[in-house]
């Protein structure tokens, strides 16, 4: 992914040390030289980011794109075409040895003289196989929690409803964000279970005897005191993640 000052002198530079660095190569196996200026024009300040955008779109899909209005080559830039090829079509990546990653290289010029170059490489992640849990060993406990008992009634409810869309959920994984990805309520009921069924099957029990039995409850009540004064916390919006 070039730069393409789009000048006499700039052009004829930067095609001079691509071909240097990596023009030594097969016509049949060439090295796709573009830029995404043809298309967008001079971006000044952020002509590197474009090109960086570019070659990662190019990596996740596979596909380079062609030079937008290419119509003839730069007579100063015809001795070092040799090896490289400016496509002027969409055109499939090439195909690469078994191992090897898609790679683009990006230039990037800057006014006052300094000059970056980045490599962009494909990320390939590995595949991850769930643990086999031992059946002999007990999950933690699934804890629930909600400010009111209406509130864990409801909640029960819903994580019912999802365990019966998301049976092949990690019970482990399940249990550990209960405890330390929710925030702790006073009302509360914890369940023991070594399987997301049988956690759906004793939460569905709880929840009947709720309806059969007047007067149950559906936990038990924490005594939290707050000392001190109450503070203050400020969320500001663009954080979305983190919550």
């Amino acid at each position: 992914e070039g730069h393409g000052t789009g000048t006499k002198a700039g052009d004829p530079k930067e095609a001079a040390a691509i071909s240097q660095c990596f023009g030594k190569r097969d016509d049949d196996v060439p090295l796709y030289v573009g830029s995404v200026k043809t298309v967008i024009g001079h971006t000044e300040g952020a002509a590197g980011l474009a090109g960086l955008l570019k070659g990662s779109g190019i990596i996740q899909s596979g596909l380079i794109p062609p030079n937008l209005l290419f119509n003839k080559l730069n007579p100063a830039i015809e001795p070092l075409y040799h090896g490289l090829h400016v496509p002027t079509a969409l055109k499939p990546w090439p195909t690469l040895p078994e191992g090897v990653p898609r790679r683009v290289s990006v230039n990037s010029f800057g006014f006052g003289g300094s000059n970056a170059h980045a490599i962009l490489e494909e990320y390939r992640p590995k595949a991850i196989t769930a643990a086999v849990e031992a059946s002999h060993e007990p999950f933690t406990p699934f804890i629930f929690s909600a400010v009111s008992e209406g509130s864990l009634v409801a909640q029960l409810e819903s994580y019912s409803e999802y365990l019966e869309k998301n049976a092949d959920v990690s019970p482990s994984d399940l249990a550990w964000t209960l405890q330390s990805r929710r925030s702790q309520f006073p009302y509360k009921v914890a369940f023991s279970a070594k399987t997301t069924e049988q956690l759906k099957s004793k939460i569905d029990e709880k929840l009947a005897d709720l309806k059969r039995v007047a007067g149950s409850t559906v936990g038990i009540r924490s005594n939290i005191k707050y000392e001190g004064a109450p503070r203050v916390l400020g969320v500001f919006t663009g954080q979305g993640a983190q919550w």
